[in-house]
């Protein structure tokens, strides 16, 4: 009877009421900043545990805290209240030529269930040297968070566009990320200039984390990379670490760096969480006019690098890449990384020799200690440049000690004529 009048009790729980930001005073004009009438009616629904309704109209926010913060939402102690717009109609803007997080989203306590859904967020900032944030949630020190989606939105202009920590379960699904200048919307010298950033540190960890279904593009501008002053695409999509990893069903395209950039662990080096991804088209184009720091062509692009160990990396497809799927231990000599299967993906190399350096279809680098339990089997790769003797173009393992337990088999090299 108890289990049943629980079931009762909360199946005819009531919606939380919402709350919009024009009652508290935002204009929605484009003109007026709009910042203190949203944090405003962000606080009153904390106190009334109450959605946030941005009704179509661009929401300019040009005042910054203390902290670095433009809006300011808590949800310690709420249960599945959502902050929501109109789509591409409802946007959130700022112009501030300083870093800052436009959406700043944590709790002190527990809470569950929050969903930021149908907004634009976008940046107009001029080129600075400061990292900017569009949405960043965090369980402030613990795991606070659980239940977080982010999904059908549209990021903009950011030097990070979604950051992340202290959560359980984040799902990151079907929203749009682009940058109209490429890293000049970033310029931040110090870290990479990303779309997605998981943190493992003392502030939290994020724990299965689903990223499905997104488009992100590292340069969404008009005419070659050389009408900019940095020359360059933003740098990737996902960068950074998590505990079980689904990526799925994402397009991604004209990123300088590695679309997808997984870190080992830190916190809970030898956890045994699975990541997963599938079922991704990778387009590795150069961006026409894309340059090196020091002016020189920029001719290398990097698909799938998954230095997190129990990983299956499958049925994506890649093109135009110079480096291909990557699990590159060399650069953390004392981790032990393990357990690979790499199967069923297809990777088309780049053919133009003048403007690509083509390195490696899949590319294993071990350290001191070797990578252990790899296969690689199934997989097509499509070249039009034949392997040469110890320099493999397609498959290529390299390792301090030999590469323990691995098979690699039934992949067939497909040479373009």
């Amino acid at each position: 009877m108890y289990i049943v009048l629980s079931l009762i009790l909360f199946l005819f729980r009531p919606a939380p009421p919402s709350l919009s930001v024009r009652d508290y005073g935002a204009k929605g004009d484009g003109v007026t900043d709009d910042t203190q009438a949203i944090n405003n009616a962000m606080k009153a629904a904390h106190e009334q545990q109450a959605n946030v309704y941005f009704p179509a109209g661009t929401y300019l926010c040009n005042t910054v805290d203390n902290s670095g913060d433009i809006l300011r939402f808590e949800c310690s102690g709420t249960q599945s209240l959502t902050v929501y717009g109109d789509g591409n109609s409802s946007v959130i803007t700022t112009s501030l030529n300083t870093g800052s997080t436009l959406l700043y989203i944590y709790a002190y306590t527990a809470s569950s269930g929050l969903t930021v859904k149908n907004l634009s967020l976008q940046s107009t900032h001029g080129l600075i040297t400061q990292q900017t944030r569009g949405l960043f949630i965090t369980g402030t020190g613990a795991q606070n968070l659980s239940n977080i989606t982010v999904s059908g939105c549209y990021f903009n202009g950011f030097s990070t566009a979604l950051g992340a920590q202290g959560i359980t379960n984040f799902t990151v699904n079907s929203n749009f990320f682009g940058s109209p200048l490429g890293h000049d919307n970033a310029k931040d010298d110090t870290d990479p200039a990303v779309y997605l950033w998981c943190y493992d540190n003392p502030n939290g960890r994020c724990y299965h984390i689903t990223v499905t279904n997104n488009t992100a593009d590292g340069y969404t501008g008009a005419g070659p990379m050389s009408a900019l002053v940095t020359h360059r695409p933003m740098d990737g999509f996902v960068f950074g670490t998590g505990y079980g990893w689904t990526i799925t069903g994402n397009t991604t395209r004209h990123f300088a760096e590695e679309h997808y950039n997984l870190s080992p662990r830190t916190t809970y080096p030898n956890d045994s969480s699975t990541t997963l991804i599938s079922n991704n088209y990778l387009d590795c184009s150069l961006v026409p006019g894309i340059a090196n720091s020091d002016g020189s062509p920029h001719r290398t692009n990097y698909g799938i690098r998954c230095d997190i160990s129990n990983a299956v990396i499958t049925n994506n497809t890649l093109v135009n890449y110079t480096y291909g799927i990557i699990v590159r231990g060399v650069e953390y000599p004392a981790t032990q990384l393990h357990s690979y299967v790499i199967t069923g993906n297809q990777l088309h190399s780049a053919t133009d020799t003048v403007n690509y350096d083509v390195t490696a279809g899949i590319l294993i680098q071990s350290n001191t200690n070797p990578v252990k339990d790899v296969r690689i089997m199934n997989n097509d790769i499509f070249t039009s440049l034949p392997d040469l003797p110890h320099y493999s173009r397609t498959i290529r393992v390299e390792q301090t000690q030999s590469v323990l337990r691995s098979l690699i088999t039934a992949n067939t090299i497909h040479l373009i004529q």
